[in-house]
């Protein structure tokens, strides 16, 4: 009877230890050492292992086996692939909430309707995708203080494409005010996923994101209205530019400068460049 117990026992431990075999989690324990650095990822933290993206068989020793098609093992992503590859777990309202009931589930069909998508569609070398933003291998929850992605990262993470405009906002009144409540630079205007081309009708008007912190007669909500109307107008005279190549040219790049210039919170900041605008119509 000891004896049978004991074959159980050392049975079920079998079966128990080769339930846990991850076989590819192992080997890139050495090759490459990415497992060691999918530790801190908050997908390894859920018990999602490389083959929850990658696919394969972790449980088979043979590569040849374990990396074959025939095991569903998939090829290394594009980058134009990434926000579908990611979105096969994360639009997956019943998947995702298996592990964390309150996450979000519609970031990919809110990163459709952005400007980031369209650039990505259009093979854009430059446009973000979820791993520009989240990272690969070392994703954290966006909670975590240490994911490039939480409040506290934003600013520097938007930085690696909009140095120029990140460097503004962080010597503007709103730079030192979201630091100090520490929320979300970039974000909390142009939004995480969703986010659009930026115009006038972000400043005022009924879709204006000034209007969620600065009631209407406020001072902010003054400074924001008369910002919108020099844009407003630049904008109206870009798009009206019909005189030579190089009139064009001047005005869209005066209004370039006037949006960047919008990030320091200061009409004669937006003034100069407007007024540059403005002047280049009329040559």
């Amino acid at each position: 009877m000891r004896i049978a117990t004991l074959s159980l026992i050392l049975l079920l431990s079998g079966a128990a230890g080769a339930a846990d075999k991850d076989t590819c989690f192992e080997c890139h324990s050495v090759i490459e050492g990415m497992s060691e650095v999918f530790k801190d990822d908050v997908h390894y933290h859920n018990r999602q292992s490389c083959d929850a993206c990658h696919g394969g068989d972790s449980k088979e020793e043979d590569q040849n086996i374990s990396m074959n098609a025939s095991r569903g093992f998939k090829v290394r992503v594009t980058r134009a692939g990434v926000p579908d590859y990611c979105g096969r777990c994360h639009s997956d309202a019943a998947f995702m909430h298996k592990y964390s009931p309150r996450q979000r589930v519609d970031q990919l069909s809110l990163y459709r309707t952005s400007v980031h998508a369209a650039r990505l569609a259009a093979n854009s070398p430059h446009a973000p995708e979820c791993v520009d933003c989240h990272g690969v291998h070392t994703i954290r929850a966006v909670s975590d203080p240490l994911s490039p992605a939480h409040p506290s990262h934003v600013v520097e993470m938007c930085a690696k494409c909009h140095a120029a405009a990140a460097e503004v906002f962080k010597k503007s009144p709103h730079g030192k005010v979201f630091a100090a409540k520490g929320m979300s630079g970039c974000t909390t205007c142009h939004a995480s996923h969703a986010t659009q081309t930026a115009t006038s009708a972000m400043l005022s008007g009924s879709k204006a994101v000034c209007s969620g912190c600065h009631a209407a007669g406020s001072a902010g909500a003054r400074t924001a209205a008369e910002l919108a109307g020099l844009m407003s107008g630049l904008e109206t005279a870009a798009r009206g530019a019909n005189g030579s190549e190089a009139q064009r040219k001047a005005v869209n790049e005066s209004l370039q400068k006037a949006r960047l210039a919008v990030h320091a919170v200061s009409v004669a900041a937006v003034k100069i460049p407007v007024d540059a605008g403005m002047a280049a119509t009329k040559q």
